[in-house]
């Protein structure tokens, strides 16, 4: 399905929910629950809390449909209710942080290859990320993981887009320190995401 047919597709599907249609909005269910899934596992490693965020990111997302303006931003939109419940379980220290590893082992084996982190390096590459704030694993996750743009992890998280830049560089310096510290012997798979995000 090209951008344009998707786009007429998800703005019909989001203005039937918007009319009360359960069905229709059972079909987005469907269409987005592995992704947003995934999204909560690779930052809390929890299958219970993930499976709880999964479910009351669709309890919120049918109550405030109609709050949902641009039908385009979907994904961002699900992804920042998703994220807002993480944060509010994170204030009672309830989500544990993941190993980059993990993240890694759950990204889809076909798409493994186009992955910026690649499957081969995420041994090693988990002793360098392992330590990352919260903030700065996700950001890693929404752009990497699941290839979001800047400008839709803005829409997600609701932070800036310099706030969004600067946890990116910061995660990267860690992460530059890391492989030094560890020695020559560990790939460096972020030169992409470097020059990316100096110059986005």
């Amino acid at each position: 399905m090209n951008d344009q047919r998707e786009q007429l597709v998800l703005g019909r599907s989001v203005r039937l929910c918007q009319e009360g249609n359960r069905d229709e909005f059972k079909a987005i269910v469907d269409a987005y629950s592995q992704r947003l899934y995934r999204i909560a596992w690779l930052i809390t490693r929890d299958h219970g809390l993930s499976e709880d965020a999964i479910q009351e990111t669709f309890i919120r997302g049918w109550q405030q449909i109609r709050s949902l303006f641009d039908p385009s931003k979907l994904t961002a939109w699900l992804t920042r209710i998703l994220i807002n419940y993480l944060k509010n379980q994170r204030r009672r220290n309830t989500v544990p942080t993941a190993k980059i590893e993990a993240a890694v082992n759950v990204a889809d084996p076909a798409r493994a290859d186009q992955q910026t982190l690649a499957a081969e390096t995420a041994s090693e590459m988990s002793l360098v990320i392992a330590g990352l704030p919260t903030d700065q694993r996700t950001v890693l996750v929404l752009r990497y993981f699941e290839e979001l743009s800047l400008e839709e992890i803005v829409e997600a998280t609701g932070w800036r887009l310099g706030t969004v830049k600067s946890r990116i560089h910061r995660a990267l310096r860690h992460a530059r320190r890391e492989m030094e510290r560890l020695g020559p012997s560990i790939p460096n798979p972020q030169v992409k995401i470097e020059k990316e995000a100096s110059n986005g």
